[in-house]
């Protein structure tokens, strides 16, 4: 397993001051480089980096901590930094491997390493990396296979999403998953950080994968992250790793249809022809109960929502076709009553492995596993969501929110749900979905 870099804004900071003139204009010669030429271009490309510098100061959550905002270009200089970084061994240790006590056990954290660099690395690896900073190329769409793979009557589902850091609960997950009995799908529901680059999926996706002997059907979906460096590392695992045939992916049982939806290709929609591929599914299905898989979510009480996702299936809401939605994203756990209007239950469980911020909310806080309720809104039904804290981030971990992963038990016509901590401790009972 490689050691993860962290890449935070203090590294990049550090490295600017030495000579701010000399990085300014590196950042407007490989601007200009990837423009063309074209003055105006290559101006808006200059105006993207500084924005996304700016993301980046505002997410950093200080000495080796990985964080990584929505924003595709400082995805995409992080993933850049880190890989020169690895090349010429320009790292630093900042938290050796140690052993750590959590309620289910005593278990490693990896090391962690940020990246140590100069001014003239930085102007060195700006000028080498233009492409992939300014103006990466996308992936070809691939569409999914017309016909839905088999899945058994009795199957069980690993899943977990948001996971592929290689640090935090991550490792320990697919420990638990590689050991589970019985496992016949194993899961993410997308986003290999820091913008899904092509060394990055291998190390943080396919080699931290649960090792389970071929006795599971292994299936990733697109993320956002994946996506902003253009989507060519993940659609190269699909097929090299995952026997994946495109971003989607459809299984079926006597009783049960379950659907994989690409919601990153376009970002928080549903990009080629997965609609109609979808509505053909369903409508071969009969009376099977339909459940969703995506990344991104269709509403949510404490992010965005989705509204294209809701426009582009407004058929199957109205219908009340769908049983149940589970989705990523939101590095977190939250189990959703049933929508008034459309019916179908939702599950985000985007808290795979990455450190996130714990939720300032009533009754929030302390060293304890807790459900904190959350009210029905016009928009979004009420729900549970899981506070507690995360015993991998060594230096607050009552400040970040827990890691964790799920499992689903087909058994005929009902389907059971268990929610897991990382390192294995239940904070649901087996209980139908």
């Amino acid at each position: 397993m490689a050691t993860p870099i962290v890449v935070r804004y203090g590294n990049i900071q550090e490295a600017f001051e030495q000579n701010p003139g000399d990085v300014l204009q590196a950042i407007n010669d490989g601007a200009t480089s990837a423009a063309g030429g074209d003055t105006q271009q290559g101006t808006a490309m200059v105006a993207a980096w500084n924005n996304a510098v700016a993301e980046l100061a505002k997410d950093d959550k200080g000495a080796g901590l990985m964080s990584s905002p929505r924003d595709d270009l400082a995805s995409r200089i992080q993933t850049s930094i880190a890989q020169h970084a690895v090349e010429q061994a320009k790292l630093q240790q900042v938290q050796p491997s140690t052993v750590i006590s959590t309620p289910g056990g005593d278990f490693e954290a990896p090391e962690i390493v940020e990246v140590k660099f100069s001014n003239a690395d930085l102007i060195g690896w700006i000028g080498m990396s233009w492409k992939l900073i300014f103006k990466p190329e996308r992936h070809p769409w691939i569409n999914p296979p017309v016909e839905p793979e088999k899945l058994a009557n009795d199957a069980i589902i690993a899943l977990f999403g948001d996971w592929a850091t290689g640090l935090y609960g991550a490792p320990v997950i697919s420990q638990h998953v590689a050991k589970l009995d019985r496992c016949d799908v194993v899961l993410h529901l997308g986003d290999t950080y820091y913008s899904g680059g092509d060394d990055e999926v291998v190390r943080r996706l396919v080699d931290d994968w649960p090792k389970r002997d071929g006795k599971s059907v292994n299936r990733t979906l697109n993320g956002n992250h994946e996506m902003y460096s253009g989507g060519h590392g993940y659609f190269t695992a699909l097929q090299n790793f995952f026997n994946q045939q495109a971003s989607c992916f459809a299984m079926q049982n006597d009783n049960w249809l379950i659907i994989g939806l690409d919601t990153a290709y376009v970002d928080s929609d549903l990009a080629g022809t997965q609609v109609d591929w979808l509505n053909s599914m369903v409508a071969a299905a009969g009376t099977r109960k339909l459940i969703l898989f995506s990344h991104h979510q269709p509403f949510s009480q404490l992010d965005s929502q989705g509204p294209q996702l809701q426009q582009k299936l407004h058929d199957l809401l109205n219908k009340q076709r769908i049983y149940a939605w589970f989705w990523g994203h939101e590095h977190r756990l939250v189990l959703y009553e049933p929508h008034s209007q459309w019916g179908f239950k939702g599950r985000c469980v985007g808290h795979g492995g990455f450190p996130a911020f714990r939720d300032n909310l009533p009754g929030a806080g302390g060293k304890i596993y807790q459900w904190i309720r959350l009210t029905a809104q016009p928009h979004v039904p009420a729900a549970r969501l899981l506070d507690g804290p995360n015993f991998w981030v060594t230096q607050d971990p009552e400040g970040y929110n827990p890691n964790g992963y799920a499992v689903l038990e087909f058994a005929g016509p009902k389907c059971f749900e268990t929610y897991r901590t990382a390192d294995g401790i239940a904070v649901t009972g087996r209980v139908e979905l």
